[in-house]
């Protein structure tokens, strides 16, 4: 399939940032638009200003004196809980994501004419109304952003108005001017901020007999203690190198990444927004670099703070971010998160210790590149099962990988620290384990009504996985199995009447909302699976409280989150609908999710629009599992297809299931195909939702008929290629 039908283009000027042409490689960020023109707002993983907010810092900031405050009641401990905990996001700029500032290239006073970014090759081209042009790209490979220009042009750096103590924005921080310097055919600047910390943009501006040349980075006092003169020899050795080559690599790196898996359901407007948000993906998500945060490598370029300062936001949107990739084979660059959160595993350690007072693994849920907590709303800033749920990308990795030296060095320890700190904090009564305070997010917002009587089921769904996968590693490792008495002491979900999850044991859902945190234990953590009419009853009783109260409170990431749902109670046409109204109201031009319903379509009264990237890689999940699921122990393919698609080719190419399986498949009216590539010899078992009563096999170059028994497919698959038909 050619993807290039889902360029991003547009045929008229770019005025709005949040619409920008989107180019990065996971270090560096770029966002090209402009009218009269062209800014080339520039970012950087690891820009932040660090500094910790001055309440962390405070002696009551831990949470036995949050408990104390929640529990007490009164106005004035209310009062004081709120300046604490919950206002920190409110009276500082800092520590926050910032931007870098901008490049602006003049032509003359002419105007852009069009722009487009190739995804497939991940350039961007900008044509001006006098003919000029540029082309430009975030090199894969070598780390600089490069830029071919033809045409005259100006040059200009602007550095973002909040960074300076002159800004009109409250939030400033505060930094002291920054001088543009102009070295031969460098351009570049240095800002001093308030610790040891500097950084600043670095230009080779190269004109040339028949066109220019750009080449560019964001340079950090981290990277060297001559950071300015070492970015000057990079962008040097880039140039040296040549435009061309630059191009060549790049664009290999591209291919190869495609071509770890595609898929078409023949729906334009679907297959629009997947392979343009795994283009975003590829582009802020690199090994060897940092995770996305809330806006990845394209913090907001709007002289202002980011939303939600551009944090780590571990109640929804890392897990979201992270939720896609490894079905979609995408390793390398989804790898980042766990490997990220490995190596902070010694700051999360001493956060457990600091605030919660607790040996083991806890992570404050709004936090720094650095692990460190930013507040915010306390009742999931600072809850300790947020914890649990960025956890289980450790597991998921494992699952999709069946990499042992993985669950044995990675996964197991990091869980086991997990369980050791939550543990800890569980109190006992009647024989039953709960936790001292106890909430959903984002529920109830951050009233005191966000405290549920203990435990939530959000809570109580992250406990139980958390000690089941325990006792899972516990009895793969050979390990005495401690955690099973924990799960001996939680109480089961809290249902009404077996109809539906509600929030707590005596509260449900009693208005439109934008998180089905209650519904964890459906999905993603599958301990509710559709698999009896008990539990299809509690599916279509959840799903029908969620369609009683509307969608009036929603966001993008509940579009998503519901079809995932919708996905897992085989109800494709309610997911596709979900899907399909993501896509249309809640995705720009550019492929970026705006969380408001900007367009006015009527799909939300938030008509506000700020840009994060975590429910792009949510939709991309809720599609995979209408196309294959496999978390019950067999191969479900095909499982929630709506009547949209019922006459369309359906195919997916090398997507990865449990144990590392490799599975590409095609549904074209009633007709099914199938090709297994295994690393190795294992049996597995397909679902018989196909109405036939046997298939054919095809391994090793032998050929040969299985039947059908009692509703499965039971396969031997070599090594290597597996095909059925």
């Amino acid at each position: 399939m050619k993807i290039n039908k889902y360029d991003i283009k547009y045929d008229r000027p770019i005025t709005l940032w949040d619409e920008a042409l989107p180019i990065g490689n996971g270090k560096l960020g770029c966002l090209i638009y402009g009218d009269s023109s062209v800014r080339l707002g520039l970012d950087r993983c690891d820009l932040w200003d660090t500094r910790p907010h001055p309440f962390t810092l405070e002696k009551g900031f831990n949470f036995k004196n949050l408990v104390s405050l929640v529990k007490d009641g009164s106005d004035q401990t209310w009062k004081e809980y709120c300046r604490l905990f919950d206002q920190v996001f409110t009276d500082k700029a800092y520590p926050s994501k910032i931007t870098a500032g901008r490049l602006v290239l003049n032509f003359n006073e002419s105007k852009v004419k069009s722009s487009s970014v190739d995804i497939y090759k991940a350039i961007a081209t900008v044509n001006i109304e006098n003919g000029s042009k540029i082309e430009s790209f975030a090199s894969a490979t070598e780390f600089v952003g490069v830029c071919r220009i033809l045409g005259e042009y100006s040059l200009s750096i602007n550095i973002p108005k909040y960074i300076s103590e002159n800004s009109n924005d409250k939030k400033h921080l505060g930094y002291p001017k920054a001088q543009i310097i102009t070295d031969g055919d460098f351009i570049y600047y240095v800002q001093d901020t308030h610790t040891d910390f500097k950084y600043g943009i670095v230009v080779l501006n190269k004109k040339l007999e028949n066109e220019s040349q750009i080449y560019y980075t964001i340079a950090t006092s981290n990277d060297d203690e001559n950071f300015i003169e070492k970015s000057k020899a990079q962008l040097l050795k880039a140039y040296q190198t040549g435009y061309e080559t630059l191009k060549e690599k790049h664009i290999k790196w591209w291919k190869k990444y495609w071509n770890k898996s595609k898929l078409s359901v023949g729906d334009e407007l679907i297959e629009k927004t997947y392979y343009r948000s795994w283009y975003l993906f590829a582009s802020c998500s690199r090994k060897g670099f940092y995770p996305m945060p809330i806006q990845g490598v394209w913090t907001a370029d709007n002289d202002s703070l980011p939303p939600w300062k551009g944090d780590y936001h571990h109640d929804t949107n890392t897990e979201l971010s992270y939720q896609a990739y490894l079905k979609a084979n995408r390793l390398e660059e989804g790898k980042v998160f766990v490997d990220y959160l490995w190596k902070l595993s010694g700051e999360y350690k001493k956060f457990a210790k600091d605030f919660f007072g607790v040996d083991g693994i806890l992570i404050p849920s709004a936090s720094s590149i650095y692990g460190k907590p930013m507040g915010g709303w306390a009742h999931y800033a600072l809850s300790p099962t947020m914890t649990i749920w960025a956890a289980q990308s450790f597991d998921e990795y494992y699952i999709y990988t069946g990499d042992e030296k993985f669950l044995k060095n990675r996964a197991y320890p990091f869980f086991k620290q997990v369980g050791k700190a939550i543990y800890a904090l569980l109190e006992q009564k009647d024989g039953k384990l709960y936790l001292p305070l106890s909430t959903s997010p984002e529920i109830f917002d951050d009233s005191r009504e966000a405290y549920l009587e203990p435990n939530s089921n959000f809570d109580l769904a992250l406990l139980i996985y958390l000690f089941k996968t325990l006792d899972k590693y516990e009895n793969i490792l050979g390990l005495p199995n401690v955690s099973r008495d924990v799960l001996s002491k939680l109480d089961d979900i809290a249902l009404d009447d077996d109809k539906f999850i509600k929030l707590d044991k005596t509260k449900r859902l009693n208005e439109s909302h934008r998180h089905f945190s209650h519904l964890m234990c459906l999905y993603p953590l599958h301990l509710i699976n559709y698999d009896s009419e008990r539990n299809k009853k509690i599916y279509h009783g959840s799903l029908f409280e969620i369609e009683r109260l509307g969608m009036g409170m929603w966001v993008g990431f509940s579009y998503a989150m519901c079809a995932q749902i919708y996905a897992m109670a085989l109800m494709g046409n309610s997911a596709y609908e979900k899907l399909y109204q993501f896509c249309k109201g809640f995705v720009a031009d550019n492929g970026f999710h705006l969380n408001g319903d900007f367009k006015n379509y009527g799909y939300s009264t938030f008509h506000y629009r700020p840009f994060t990237l975590e429910s792009s890689f949510g939709f991309c999940d809720a599609l995979h599992e209408m196309l294959i699921q496999d978390h019950q122990g067999y191969i479900h393919l095909f499982p929630a297809i709506p009547e949209e698609w019922k006459g369309n080719k359906i195919k997916f190419n090398k997507f990865r299931t449990c144990g590392g399986l490799i599975i590409s498949a095609e549904y074209n009216k009633e007709k099914i195909s199938v090709v297994f590539n295994s690393d190795k010899e294992r049996s597995i078992k397909i679902l018989n939702n196909f109405n036939i009563d046997q298939i054919i096999v095809s391994n090793n170059d032998k050929q040969y008929t299985l039947k059908a028994q009692d509703g499965y497919f039971n396969v031997n698959l070599s090594k290597g290629k597996t095909i059925i038909k």
